[in-house]
């Protein structure tokens, strides 16, 4: 029944990140319907260059800890409990999560490289 209720529990938790209810990144805290801006002064490039920073470290933050949950799991899952099937897929499931937030990391640095280019030529 526990184990139950944790299998439960995970499936709701992997859709909501799906459906990014859990990110709580500080971008995506920008509402929907504000109207989107286009960075114009240096200054401007600047402070965008930072938010894209601080996002990178948040998901990078991210992409450790389930690297870590991936490796946890994996080492329970060597035990030949009933649990195992459950306790390697949450693993491969902790490992896909790294990898997306590792990339999404780098793509937010890769953004805020471009950004602080363009405050050196606005």
């Amino acid at each position: 029944m526990n184990g139950t209720r944790i299998g439960i529990a995970a499936a709701a938790i992997a859709v909501m990140l799906g459906a990014g209810m859990l990110a709580g990144t500080s971008l995506s805290s920008v509402a929907a319907d504000a109207p989107a801006t286009m960075p114009g002064t240096a200054a401007e490039h600047e402070a965008e260059a930072a938010k894209y920073e601080q996002e990178a470290v948040e998901l990078e933050a991210k992409a450790t800890r389930h690297a870590a949950l991936a490796t946890s799991y994996q080492a329970r899952g060597t035990s030949g409990s009933k649990q195992t099937a459950s306790l390697k897929s949450l693993a491969r499931h902790c490992q896909r999560l790294a990898k997306a937030y590792r990339a999404a990391a780098d793509e937010a640095r890769q953004v805020a490289k471009d950004h602080r280019e363009m405050a050196g030529t606005t």
